[in-house]
């Protein structure tokens, strides 16, 4: 169980970091108020799921110009190497490098 903690933890610092706020975990999935209140989400919407969920995570490579590297025993996301020993899969390994790159600069922007 500590491993979805963890995870809810990470996604809900990058949320804040990104602007979210009133985050709350139902569930299992966090819930809270988009950047600027985004009009459509009635003021509440579903957190992306940016270390389960490709669709949530790719784009973060873009918008923070993060370099995604394979390596034979982990990847590297802009400097932040995740041991793929770690995570069940190579995906997931992946998936937490961003949100640590991201998460990083965001914080170091503060």
């Amino acid at each position: 169980m500590k491993n979805q903690e963890n995870k809810i933890a990470a996604n809900k610092r990058l949320a804040e970091l990104l602007g979210w706020s009133s985050i709350v975990e139902v569930g299992g999935a966090l819930v809270g108020m988009p950047p600027a209140g985004a009009a459509a989400s009635r003021g509440q919407a579903m957190v992306p799921d940016w270390l389960g969920d490709w669709a949530a995570a790719a784009p973060l490579l873009a918008q923070f110009e993060i370099r995604l590297m394979s390596m034979s025993a982990g990847v590297d996301a802009s400097g932040f190497l995740e041991w793929y020993r770690l995570y069940p899969d190579k995906d997931a390994a992946a998936r937490a490098a961003i949100v640590k790159a991201v998460t990083h600069r965001l914080e170091k922007a503060q």
